[in-house]
């Protein structure tokens, strides 16, 4: 606790602007953000404070606002933006309550804090905006939620229709696509052709051509705009490419000139001497020979003399790696230098002196990394003119793009979905262009007059796109303003078309006519001083010296040691050296020295946080057993796969079933799971049986198999019931219904083993639900691929877990934890695939972007020298964000931080350099000699052999079947339903669920499922049921209120909500405000009526609202809420359900209660039936009538 309170201590004075009495270095740059007349681009590096500044400064934009909507704030994750839209409403009732007399500052930050909230707040009550009664006034979204907000407005325009749903899940629509698409390959047209050239191009292989489209599609933001221009355009394309390599290739050579005029005449003398030598010998690599009487010309047509003049200065260069190379050490006679052992004496005299010139300037050149990456590029450099087949490849390719970007929006509408980058493009459409901009546009021109966003470092050109239109017209001086905050050292989101280049760019030049004056953050509060020294010490060789917009390299800023106290270890480098047979050893020694250090640091610092952070999921699959050997516990996010659980498997094999009875695998896979662990030899009997067509056939005729074991005849025969139950109920209910009813008739539920398998149930069950189709699936593989590709949720045991973390480096950023681990840093990153398209934009030595594109080559062929060129500029760029998510995990650690990695013995016992892609390399030449490191040898600590052949046939063990302990026996309910549920068991059953199911809903959501065609506010309408449940949220947020009575004052806070619930109800003039009075109403006179509060005692034993249940009704899982429940003092179970209904006219009390209670005897009694099987207490049931108010109570 004393730890804590003082890192608020500190917190605070870094917000002030004082430690110990001295001002922050970037104290300046605080005071000037926020000055609200003008636009700021911020450079907030970890630890900075930047959430405290961004809040500060949108309170203070608010002041000086007509509506709160002029202020606009944008995020990148709904976790941000809650956290800040938290801190704005939490400030704000802190100066209600230090107005009100109730609190008063403290120090110098909440007297800031004071003065800018009281502003707020006098603006509120002067316009009257009501902030704290409508927090949904504050305009404080993620950009994904804003854009749809836009296309939403104008849904024929921006092209996403009504009203879909945006996810992440979208396989679906892209695989309709591009069938779509590729089934035009039959037709009388030029797309036909253009198909059958980009399919001939890959050996015809539909297969690699749809993995290769639905990558591109994921990517379609960043190439949409450029296929539109050559498919509208091509000639005009075909010259601007052609140009655009003109232009690189003199830039390039004139940057390489620089570099090498000091050696000019030099470099001459040996060109002319080498160049003469092989012409001689016929081997020249030119079409001439032509004396130089300077470094050649910086043009195309000179290019071949300067490939030659490289040629004798690296070494060879590789086909398929022309970026690859060094420097050539000594040089011989295939290089143009002979031996000095010639018959002229003179001429060998001659050899000899060049050639020991050429190696003495090559070993003068070694340490010059800049020069040597300045040749290797012009390796790089493509001839003069596009290749033709290349050119005639990519005109096909986007003209087939273009094609299929038309498809996927038809799949958008008629699958009613979206994913988040058609929602950016929608938004951009909205908007209209500068030229013709949309009466949208022109709007929020009129209302939008101060925009923040956060995190800009990770904005992609959608997006920049978007800001582009929200503030074109904008001035300076002209009462509206933009306020970046980024971090470029952080950007490490490229794989979601993110561009650091961006930020590095709009800070250089601004946005549109806007410019932003660059402020600058360094104070660092979160980490320690042993820490942040390390990191500058480090990171300062790491990053690059200079920015490059193209490139997005970003140079190092250091940050200021603000918290100097240290009771951490600083930053620590573990190193394990092995022989390069023993990978796969080290790598498991390596696992057991993190898990060791985790538990050490548990044991040593038990309150505090321990995160280990990896670049790629595969990276935990030896460290997870590690820990759990030595009892860790700990919490993950988004680290073990849906596929990983056998339940789910089961679940999969489930629905092949359903879908197609004819699946052979499918129904062995069902018969093995444990509700049957049929044995090889009894699946092999169902499967030989002659008289069967099918499995399934067999599974209903096994009785007559005399193959069968005992305990197959057994185990089949409630398992075929079930099943024959489930095959007929296909095409009656929905298919979630059915594999939810199956499995519960198969008792799934018995094969789950922990909490987190019956969440990932749920989560598969939810898929199915998105990607269900008429009562089937469109494609089984497709969402066999979305489960696989979906995370495990997280369960409420884990995310109580508070000591140990297990998570991505990626998914790290923007936490922070006391100590950090950092394993398998020297392992590769996944292979880049190559892909059917390329792009790169460079900036110009006049800063002008321009564009470059390839196609990949043909199958067998090997790559153009273009496509070489533009894949060495995303492998550069992929490394430059190496550095920056390295920078990102070890910034998280507030104490200490350890990095783990794995290095290659050489020959000498030296430490091999680690492979290029790996994140050590990228501080490789920074550690060498620094006294953080430890080297060990993996002999050690870890007894191996020299082959890590691995088991031998004697450790396999044979394949365990996992199978129930006694067979499947149904209730006697179970067996009623199966043979012919009744009429009224199916009502009974569909209004359970339906109620079950809309209380789980969001109100809006809801709201939105109700008939749009509604009139007033009647009892015939759907509105009464939306009300109900917004009374029965407001009742159980009651129970848990801190303060009951300020929340009774506050409840007028709560009506944008509710209006939002019944918006989509297209109530009659007046209605609305009829049904938010009756809520009031409703919630006052129960709450405010002394004989029920006992009701609402938080205090009682087995304290619950909205109690979530589930049992098996009429052969379906039915799931069931319980409205309030709670054992009293007499140990005497109470169940309570609220009721908003209220009498009709001129009926009695006496009447209405009778009525309510006939109404739902037979709800209660299905709820008391629930807690009788659960539990030996007495039962008591009541309803409790919001209209009277009263509590009814029961009598069965």
């Amino acid at each position: 606790m004393r730890q804590k309170q003082e890192e608020l201590r500190v917190y605070k004075q870094i917000l002030l602007g004082t430690v110990m009495s001295k001002a922050l270095p970037d104290q300046a740059a605080r005071e000037t953000a926020l000055e609200v007349s003008k636009s700021f681009i911020v450079q907030a590096p970890a630890g900075s404070g930047k959430t405290e500044l961004l809040s500060l400064r949108y309170l203070k934009l608010l002041a000086i606002s007509r509506q709160p909507e002029e202020v606009l704030a944008i995020t990148f994750t709904r976790k941000a933006a809650s956290e800040m839209r938290d801190r704005i409403i939490r400030v704000l009732n802190w100066c209600k309550d230090c107005m009100d007399g109730n609190s008063a500052p403290v120090d110098e930050i909440q007297r800031l804090r004071l003065d800018i909230g009281s502003a707020v707040l006098a603006a509120d009550s002067k316009h009257g905006w009501r902030l704290l009664e409508s927090p949904g006034r504050f305009r404080v979204q993620t950009i994904d939620s804003f854009c749809f907000y836009l296309a939403k407005q104008l849904p024929i325009l921006s092209q996403v229709g009504g009203n879909p749903n945006v996810t992440e899940h979208i396989e679906l629509c892209f695989r309709e696509a591009i069938s779509a698409t590729l089934g035009n390959l039959d037709s009388d047209t030029r797309l036909a052709d253009d198909i059958a050239t980009v399919l001939g191009h890959l050996d015809n292989d539909v297969t690699a051509i749809e993995a290769q489209l639905i990558t591109l599609l994921k990517q379609r933001d960043q190439w949409s705009s450029y296929i539109l221009a050559l498919n509208n355009a091509a000639q005009p394309t075909e010259r601007y490419l052609q140009s655009s390599l003109e232009e690189l290739v003199a830039e390039t050579l004139l940057a390489t000139t620089a570099l090498l005029k000091e050696d000019e005449a030099e470099l001459v003398e040996l060109y002319n001497f080498a160049a003469s030598n092989l012409d001689k010998e016929g081997q020249l690599p030119l079409k001439e020979f032509i004396p130089l009487n300077a470094l050649p010309a910086a043009n195309s047509e000179s290019l071949p003399q300067w490939l030659f003049l490289v040629s004798f200065l690296l070494s060879k260069l590789e086909p398929n790696n022309r970026a690859k190379g060094n420097w050539l050490k000594r040089a011989v006679a295939k290089n143009g230098f002979p031996p000095a052992n010639q018959p002229d004496k003179e001429f060998g005299a001659l050899c000899k002196q060049l050639k020991s010139r050429r190696d003495d300037l090559v070993n003068r050149y070694l340490p010059d990394s800049e020069l040597l990456e300045a040749l290797c590029y012009v390796r790089l450099l493509p001839g003069p003119g596009l290749d033709p087949q290349q050119w005639y490849f990519l005109t096909a390719l986007c003209h087939v793009l273009h094609a299929l970007n038309a498809e996927l929006l038809l799949a958008f509408s008629r699958f009613r979905l979206v994913d988040y980058t058609q929602t950016g493009a929608a938004a951009g459409l909205a908007l209209g262009s500068a030229e013709e901009p949309t009466d949208l546009s022109l709007a929020l021109d009129n209302v939008i007059n101060h925009i923040l966003v956060d995190e800009f470092q990770d904005t992609s050109q959608l997006q920049l796109d978007l800001l582009r239109k929200l503030t074109a017209g904008w001035e300076p001086d002209d009462g509206r303003s933009l306020f970046l905050v980024g971090d470029a050292m952080q950007s490490c989101y490229g794989f979601r078309n993110a561009n650091v280049g961006i930020y590095l760019s709009v800070k250089e030049r601004g946005i549109g006519e806007l410019s932003l004056t660059p402020l600058a953050l360094s104070s660092n509060f979160r980490s320690q001083e042993p820490v942040v020294s390390w990191v500058n010490n480090v990171f300062s060789g790491a990053f690059p010296r200079h920015p490059n917009i193209s490139r997005g390299a970003v140079p190092y800023s250091p940050a200021q040691v603000i918290h100097p106290k240290s009771d951490g270890t600083g930053v620590k480098v573990k190193l394990l050296h092995h022989e390069s047979d023993q990978r796969q050893a080290a790598d498991l020694a390596e696992a057991q020295v993190v898990a060791e250090q985790a538990s050490a640091l548990q044991q040593q610092f038990p309150n505090d946080s321990i995160a280990i952070l990896v670049r790629t999921r595969p990276q935990l699959q030896a460290i997870v057993p590690a820990l759990r050997e030595r009892g860790l516990q700990w919490r993950a996010s988004d680290i073990d796969r849906l596929a990983a659980l056998p339940v789910i498997e089961d679940l999969l094999s489930l629905v092949r079933v359903v879908i197609n009875p004819g699946d052979q695998l499918g129904w062995l896979s069902l018969l093995r799971a444990p509700w049957c662990g049929l044995s090889s030899g009894d699946l092999l009997a169902l499967a030989a049986d002659k008289i069967s067509a099918s499995i399934w056939q067999a599974v209903q005729h096994f009785r007559g198999n005399s193959q069968l074991s005992q305990h197959a005849r057994e185990m089949l025969g409630t398992f075929s019931t079930a099943m024959m139950f489930t095959m007929a109920s296909r095409g009656k209910r929905s298919l979630r219904q059915n594999i939810e009813a199956s499995w519960g008739l198969l008792r799934g539920i018995n094969c789950c083993r922990s909490e987190l398998e019956l969440e990932s149930v749920a989560r598969f069950l939810n898929l199915l639900d998105e990607q269900e189709v008429a009562g089937g699936l469109s494609n089984f593989f497709d969402f066999q691929d979305t489960v696989y590709s979906s995370f495990v949720p997280s369960t409420d045991a884990q995310e109580s877990l508070s000591g140990l973390h297990l998570l991505t480096m990626h998914k790290s950023k923007g936490l922070e934890y006391d100590h950090v681990l950092l394993p398998s840093l020297s392992r590769p990153p996944r292979h880049d695939d190559k892909t059917l398209l390329v792009w790169h934009q460079r900036l110009n030595t006049a800063q002008e972007p321009h564009l470059f594109m390839a196609g990949v080559t043909k199958t067998g062929s090997e790559e153009s020298s273009l496509y070489q060129l533009i894949r060495y500029e995303h492998k550069h760029k992929q490394l430059l964000e190496s550095t920056r998510l390295l920078y990102i995990a070890v910034t998280r650690a507030k104490k200490s931080a350890t990095l783990f990695a794995n290095v290659v013995r050489d020959e000498d016992g030296g430490l091999k350099e680690p492979g290029s892609g790996t994140l050590l390399k990228r501080i490789w030449p920074q550690l060498e000699g620094h006294e953080s490191v430890t080297v060990s040898a993996l002999e050690d600590i870890y007894a191996v052999s020299k082959t890590d052949a691995g088991g031998t046939p004697d450790d396999i063990q044979p394949t365990l079947i996992t199978r129930f302990n006694q067979v499947l026996e149904f209730e006697p309910w179970e067996q009623r339903a199966l043979e012919l549920p009744t009429k009224s068991e199916e009502t009974a059953a569909s209004d359970s669920q339906s109620g079950a199911q809309k209380s789980l809903q969001p109100a809006a959501k809801i709201a939105a499922s109700t008939s749009s065609t509604a009139e007033g506010y009647d009892h015939q309408s759907e509105l009464p049921s939306i009300l109900g449940t917004l009374v029965h949220r407001v009742f159980e947020t009651y129970v848990s209120a801190p303060d009951r009575a300020l929340f009774l004052r506050d409840l007028k806070s709560l009506e944008p909500h509710w209006r939002l619930a019944i918006r989509h109800l297209d109530l009659q003039h007046g209605a609305e405000e009829k049904a938010i009075a009756f809520i009031h109403a409703s919630v006052q006179r129960t709450l405010e009526t002394p004989s029920l509060a006992w009701i609402f005692d938080d205090q009682h034993l087995d304290s619950e609202c909205e109690l979530e249940l589930s049992r098996f009704q009429s052969g379906q899982l039915r799931n069931f809420i319980i409205d309030r429940t709670f054992i009293d003092q007499n140990d005497v179970r109470w169940v309570i359900d609220y009721k908003t209904s209220t009498p009709s006219a001129g009926q009695t009390i006496d009447s209405f209660v009778a009525e309510q209670r006939e109404n739902y005897r037979n709800q209660l009694d299905s709820h008391r039936s629930l807690f009788s099987y659960m539990e030996s207490r007495p039962i008591r049931t009541g309803l409790l009538l919001t209209a009277i108010p009263a509590l009814v109570e029961m009598e069965f």
